[in-house]
């Protein structure tokens, strides 16, 4: 399936004023490696990825914030946030 798709962060989520990225993947049965763009402001990351979806098909862009996480302790914490959070899921 191929689309924009912009994060939107909950309402206590502050990500006013991060750089956002923007990444490309293959959708509709073709293959290639997904890449990530940016920093962009975020009006101009949406902007890009609709403006590459109006012009290609079989790709897919997900805009979203860029993280500033500066230790390997903050990561580890997020991954076992999700994991935790997926487990409870099932």
């Amino acid at each position: 399936m191929a689309g924009v798709i912009v994060y939107e962060p909950d309402d206590d989520t502050d990500v006013e004023g991060l750089p956002w990225a923007i990444t490309f993947e293959a959708s509709a049965g073709e293959e290639w490696a997904s890449f990530v763009c940016g920093p962009y402001e975020r009006d101009d990351a949406v902007r890009l990825a609709e403006e590459v979806l109006a012009a290609s098909r079989g790709v897919t862009a997900v805009v979203e914030p860029l993280l500033p996480v500066t230790e390997a302790a903050d990561v580890l914490a997020t991954i076992a946030e999700l994991r935790d959070e997926e487990e409870a899921s099932e």
